[in-house]
Order: structure tokens, then sequence, then C-alpha cells
């Protein structure tokens, strides 16, 4: 097996058993992230810098410093997540010489641990999704970021979803074992789900957000990328500082599934792949709870983005000057790159900006009463999780704005891949999702879970056990052009 292959634990285990150096490892990551380059999953990276972190690495283990449970690890860090002496850009041009004055403290941990910084990873600018409802003219090309348009490694002309799109695509292509993105409404989860990786978005403020470049304090958290359930349990277990792996036995599990909210709608590949792994969790002895929750399509609609439009206008000026950063936001907004997203941010500080008395009537009525709803479908249903296709739709072409039929009318494909994981995006409770196998259209197809806030650990452990019985997902095969 190819050391680029390896998951992140047992990158860790052969360290530890002296079968391998940070410095071999790193090498090996160099090397396919060069044959791999045109994915864009990466910016900026230096591999010189990476190569030398590494043998520091060994030298540190040498000599009897081993520093924690992550030591030689390498990750990769989306690129709105600060760590010193990295540029922090969040994709948008005029960041691209910011460098934070301080590691945002989920970083730190991880570092603290022994982890080494492989590189940033691309992403959405300013971790939006784009701003755009109708495909280019002849000549125009949609962009996504200020650096470029990061691919997805099962289909080069496809997208990897967004926003957290480099940190996928790197996992999913072995370029980086595993790694970090962040997540508003989807973000981890969305690109997870069209990688054929896993991502966990945690229970909101259970990561200190600080050090991020922000569009909702609300909403917002980071969230670990991997390709494995067991690595998002080790570096959630490093970043939260909770050890406990609870014993999961899928016999002894109620899962709850609402098919009117999160299959109507879904491409058929999806649904066949998603009954196939329901039918295998039922065999395991997992009890399908087929619900109904009154009203959640409802609530969410009527939610909205509203929370999130009105605080980036707040969020992203303090992020610039506790970070040091020496633009203001109208400047960011006036050298925005990616397609329709000037217009769209220029909005929100114009005469369509969110007022007062729809945010506060958003966040003090409308998301209480949805935290409500959906955890009434746990506690008077029983449920230990919600289970559902994670999106309901496969990866989209890059450069086409595709429309999906959804009842009885339509959305966008990449509207659609969001919609499954709306609920515990604007509610707060943590959601898991894990790759279940590839559709007939050879693209990866991914089963979410969700779980109640607080509960992280039980839902991670519950992914673990349908991990083990699910049959290993089947590597993307790369063809660049």
């Amino acid at each position: 097996m190819a050391i680029s292959d390896l998951t992140a634990g047992e990158l860790l285990s052969a360290l530890e058993s002296g079968g391998i150096t940070a410095l071999r490892i790193a090498e090996a990551l160099c090397e396919r992230a060069a044959e791999l380059s045109s994915l864009n999953a990466l910016v900026m990276f230096d591999a010189e810098r990476f190569l030398a972190a590494a043998r520091h690495s060994d030298d540190e283990r040498t000599r009897g410093n081993v520093r924690g449970r992550l030591h030689g690890l390498p990750l990769v860090i989306k690129d709105n997540i600060d760590v010193t002496g990295f540029p922090t850009t969040a994709a948008t041009p005029a960041l691209f010489d910011h460098r934070p004055n301080r590691t945002a403290p989920v970083a730190d941990k991880l570092l603290a641990a022994g982890a080494i910084v492989m590189a940033k990873t691309n992403m959405h600018e300013l971790a939006f999704s784009p701003g755009i409802t109708k495909s280019p003219d002849d000549t125009a090309e949609l962009i996504f970021g200020g650096h470029g348009n990061a691919r997805n490694p099962y289909d080069i002309d496809r997208s990897p979803a967004g926003s957290s799109t480099g940190t996928a695509a790197a996992i999913g292509a072995r370029i980086a074992p595993a790694g970090l993105g962040s997540d508003t409404g989807g973000s981890v989860r969305n690109p997870a789900a069209w990688c054929g990786i896993t991502g966990l978005r945690p229970t909101l403020h259970r990561y200190d957000q600080t050090g991020v470049v922000p569009i909702s304090w609300t909403r917002d958290t980071i969230g670990p990328m991997a390709r494995t359930v067991a690595d998002l349990q080790l570096l959630d277990e490093v970043i939260a500082g909770e050890k406990d792996r609870p014993e999961i036995s899928l016999s002894s599990l109620r899962l709850g599934l609402d098919r009117g909210y999160f299959c109507d709608g879904a491409e058929a590949g999806v649904l066949a792949v998603f009954e196939r792994e329901l039918n295998r969790l039922a065999d395991a002895g997992a009890e399908i709870v087929e619900i109904a929750i009154p009203g959640l399509e409802k609530q969410i609609v009527e939610m909205g983005q509203v929370v999130s439009m009105y605080e980036i206008v707040q969020a992203l000026p303090r992020y610039l000057e506790q970070s040091g950063a020496a633009v203001t936001r109208d400047e960011i907004i006036d050298r925005i790159a990616a397609s329709g997203l000037k217009d769209r941010l220029g909005s929100l500080v114009g005469p369509e900006a969110v007022t007062d008395g729809d945010y506060e009537r958003c966040l003090t009525r409308q998301r209480p009463a949805l935290q409500e709803t959906y955890r009434g479908a746990f506690t008077g249903n029983r449920l230990d999780a919600l289970v559902f296709p994670s999106a309901m739709v496969t990866a989209s072409p890059l450069q086409e704005v595709l429309m999906h039929p959804f009842r009885g009318g339509e959305i966008t494909h990449f509207a659609a891949t969001g919609h499954n994981v709306q609920p515990a995006s604007q509610a707060g409770f943590p959601g898991l999702t894990i790759a279940m196998g590839l559709c007939g259209n050879g693209l990866p197809a991914a089963i979410g879970f969700d779980g109640l806030p607080g509960e992280d650990r039980k839902l991670l452990a519950i992914g673990a056990a349908y991990e083990a019985i699910r049959p290993p997902m089947p590597e993307p095969e790369i063809s660049m052009h």
C-alpha cells in the first residue's frame, strides 16, 4: 500500500513503531501533491517548508520529545483558519498578503499535539456559496474564488462542492490524510459527500471559532475531515478534550428517517445506494423508524439565510481588526473574484440588507422553534440519531449551473446538495457525513447522521459502527488532462 493511501491512524501507528519517518511521509505526500497539482486543492504550497517541519518532527522524536498523540501527522487546513507563518486569504484577493498575528485555538491544539501543517487548502471565496444562478455564456468561466477552482478527484470536470473544496479534494485524492474545514450551512459535509470522505459538523460552540474568517457567529464552526470515522474521532478528541468512545452496537440503535424531508426529490442513483445501506444497517440489527417531522421544511425555508446574511456584515470587520489585517470589509468586497459574489455581498451593506427586525425575529423566535421541532423528533421517537442521504444529488459540472427538479418546481443543483444538512446547520446540532459508495454514474454518495447537541462522541461512535460494516469506499481513478 502506498504511503499516501494510509489513514491518519495508520500513519501514526507506523510513526510510533518506527516503521516510517515523518520525512518519508512528507516526501510521499509532496510527490502526490505534485502529481495531482491540477486538482488545485492546495494553495501557495511550500514543499520545502513542509519537508523541513517533518525533519524537525523526526529530530524531536529521536530526542524523546514526542509532543502528543499527533506527533508527525501531516494535516491540511482550510484557508480561512489562521495559522501563524501562513497567509490566511479565505480565497479573496484583498487578503492575499494577510498573515494573521496568532494561530486559531483549534489549529493550535492540533499543533500542540505534534501535528504538522502540510498546507492551507483552497476554498470558495469567503466560504460563500457562489452567487450564480445560471450557466455562463460561451466565453465566460465560472470562478469560485481568488485561487481558481478546486476539482473533484472522482471527476476533475466536476465540483468538489463547497466551501471546504480543497480540504475535501486533497483528502479524497490521497494528497493528505486528514484536515480541517469549516461549516456554516454544509461546507464540511457537502464536500465530504461529493469527494467520497467523512466530515463532522460538531455541536455549535464545541470548538473555539476564534481565528477563522467568519460568516456567522450563530452558525459557523470548524469541522474535521478525513477518510475514516476513526480519524474524525481522533481529531475531535484532541480538539475537544473528550476521550470517551461509547460502545455502540448497531443492534441497539433506533435510527429515524423522515422520507418526506430527506428523500423526496433526491436523485434516483443516490436513493438506490442509500436504500442499500439502510438495508445493511437493518440487517445488522439497527431499527429504522419511519417518522415525519411536522413543519420542518416550512421552518427551514422561513429562516433561509437571514442570520448569516445579517451577521457577516459585523463579523468580518471584527475578524479583520483582531487578526491584524490591513484591509477593510468594503475593500474586500470591492476586489472579490468569485462569479456573482461581489453583487451578493455588496447588497448586504446596501438597501437590501437584512433588517434588525427580521434578524431579531429569526434569532429569538424562528430558530428556537426549529430547535424544539428537531429535538422533538429525537425525544418523541426515542431516537439515537436521524439517518438520511447526506446530499440529495451527486457532484455537478464545474462550469454548468444545473437545475434540479424539486417538489413541483426546481432549485439549483448546488442548493439541492445542501438541502439535507440544513436542519443541523440552522439548529446547531451535530451532523456526520460518511461516504457510502459510488452511484451508477461513478460519483460518490454519502450517508448522513444527525444527533442531539452535546452527543458528538455518541454520533461518531454510531458512524464508526456503520463504517465497520460498509464495504471499502472505492478510491478515485484520477485522470488529469
